[in-house]
C-alpha cells in the first residue's frame, strides 16, 4: 500500500522543502562555515586574493539575495561603461576578468541560497540572473576570439555575416 499523501498543494511541498534545508542548514551550519573557510585559506594560499566581500559569511537568505543583486547590479554598471580606446584588445580582456568577478561575487550569494533554501524560487531567480552574466561573459569572449583569430578585419566580417553570439542572441524583455 501506498504513503499517504503529506502535502496537498505545491507550494505545501515546496514549503516543506525550504523548511527541511534550512533546518539542515540550522544544524550543520557550523560545518558548513568552516569548510568554506578551509576553501578559502587554499584559495588564498594558491595565490588568489579573496576580497573583502569574502571574509565574512553570508548568513542570512536576505543578505544572499542582496549580494546577488548587488553584483548584477554592477555588472550593468560596468557593462554600460564605454571605453575610451578604440581597437585595443586588452579592453575586452580586462573587461572579462572584472565581469568575472561580479559573476563570482553573485555565485557566492547563489551558493548560500541554495544551502539554505535548496531549489526554490529565489534560487531560480538568482541563478537566472547568474546565467545570464555568465552568457553576456561569453558573447564578449566571442568577440575577443573574432579579434585575436584575424584582427579588426575578422570582426567586421564575423558583424556583418550575422556570426556573433549577441546577434543571434534572444534578450529577455
Amino acid at each position: 500500500m501506498a504513503c499517504p499523501t503529506l502535502y496537498k498543494t505545491h507550494q505545501a511541498r515546496l514549503q516543506a522543502a525550504r523548511e527541511k534545508c534550512h533546518r539542515h542548514y540550522q544544524k550543520f551550519r557550523e560545518s558548513i562555515l568552516a569548510k568554506r573557510r578551509q576553501s578559502r585559506k587554499e584559495k588564498k594560499s594558491q595565490g588568489s586574493e579573496p576580497s573583502d566581500d569574502e571574509d565574512e559569511p553570508i548568513e542570512t537568505l536576505h543578505d544572499c539575495i542582496a549580494t546577488v543583486k548587488y553584483a548584477k547590479d554592477d555588472f550593468m554598471a560596468y557593462v554600460k561603461l564605454h571605453p575610451t580606446a578604440n581597437g585595443d584588445k586588452s579592453i575586452f580582456e580586462r573587461a572579462i576578468t572584472r565581469l568575472e568577478d561580479f559573476l563570482d561575487q553573485a555565485n557566492c550569494g547563489l551558493d548560500g541560497i541554495l544551502q539554505m533554501c535548496g531549489v526554490s524560487d529565489e534560487w531560480r531567480a538568482a541563478d537566472g540572473v547568474c546565467r545570464f552574466m555568465r552568457e553576456m561573459i561569453g558573447m564578449i569572449k566571442d568577440i575577443l576570439l573574432c579579434l585575436v583569430e584575424g584582427g579588426d578585419g575578422e570582426l567586421s566580417i564575423a558583424f556583418m555575416g550575422n556570426e556573433l553570439w549577441y546577434q543571434e542572441y534572444k534578450f529577455p524583455v
